[in-house]
């Protein structure tokens, strides 16, 4: 495809490896699209799911960063 697979990342021991970003440093948004298993979805799971369920994700440089700009 082309694009990056992003995964989370852990310490050592295994917890969560986090940061906190200031606003000012944040560059633009992105978009993240599932990296899917063999395996079916849930009807259940929802847009507010999608971190808590897959390990990866694509970052997608398709994307019309463009649209999310401030004018």
């Amino acid at each position: 495809t082309g694009m990056y697979i992003v995964t989370s990342a852990t310490t050592d021991n295994g917890t969560p490896d986090i940061l906190i970003v200031h606003i000012d440093c944040v560059f633009h948004s992105t978009h993240l699209i599932p990296v899917y298993s063999v395996n079916f979805i849930a009807h259940t799971i929802g847009p507010h799911d999608s971190y808590n369920t897959f390990n990866s994700f694509y970052v997608n440089k398709y994307a019309d960063h463009h649209a999310f700009e401030i004018a």
